[in-house]
């Protein structure tokens, strides 16, 4: 591998069959259909994560699946980074500038790996899908510690909307609500959620990132707005 050809996705969820299919894990979950339509499997890449390898004419796929529980999922990119010597960054090339001596050349950031990030989002209603090239947290923890590893925010992530659409949920109760099991009337749309999202996956793949936010972006409208 060479970090001009990688492109790396990288999954976040919760490791354990307790979490399998919580909605924490819709990451993991997206992942792991995206191995599947590929014919790819996960295998150990190391103690903190796990890894499915693929080739395409344009370079090699890397899927990766944080084993770090997800506040400390940017642990896991971090020891990929050390395992394979390529640079994961989420800091822009333009902007790590040295500060003090002009005659020092700055790293170069432009061939570094940057990730694409998939997880749940709280902010967005069930269904709700939002591919963006860089962004703030969320407060998505598992975007908090990548960010925090990474030294920036300049990284394309797609986030998945898992809010429900007929209430609010109060703040106390986001812990319960992201580590349960989606609903048995939610499965529907939990299961349109993850393909759509792997199929977007593949698109970006193939036709690059702008392509894939003008087609697969889209808002769900909770039921108040439907009925205003």
């Amino acid at each position: 591998m060479n970090d001009a050809s990688v492109r790396l996705i990288v999954g976040l969820g919760n490791p354990g069959e307790e979490y399998r299919y919580n909605r924490h894990n819709l990451g993991f979950l997206v992942v792991e259909e995206l191995a599947r339509i590929r014919g790819i499997a996960f295998r150990p890449g190391g103690p903190s994560y796990l890894i499915a390898t693929d080739s395409s004419l344009s370079g090699d796929i890397v899927l990766l699946k944080p084993m770090t529980y997800m506040n400390r999922s940017g642990q896991a990119l971090e020891a990929w980074s050390c395992d394979t010597g390529l640079e994961v960054t989420g800091v822009h090339a333009s902007l790590d500038l040295p500060e003090v001596d002009e005659a020092i050349e700055a790293p170069d950031k432009s061939e570094a790996v940057r990730p694409l990030v998939v997880c749940d989002d709280l902010n967005l209603p069930l269904g709700s899908v939002r591919l963006r090239p860089r962004g703030s947290s969320g407060g998505q923890n598992g975007l908090v510690s990548v960010i925090d590893h990474l030294g920036g925010e300049e990284f394309p992530r797609l986030r998945l909307g898992i809010a429900p659409l007929d209430r609010e949920i109060d703040p106390v109760d986001w812990p319960d609500h992201v580590l349960a099991d989606f609903d048995p009337e939610e499965q529907s749309a939990a299961d349109d959620l993850v393909a759509h999202a792997a199929s977007a996956l593949e698109f970006w793949l193939a036709q690059g990132l702008e392509s894939a936010i003008s087609r697969f972006n889209r808002r769900v409208r909770p039921d108040s707005e439907q009925t205003e």
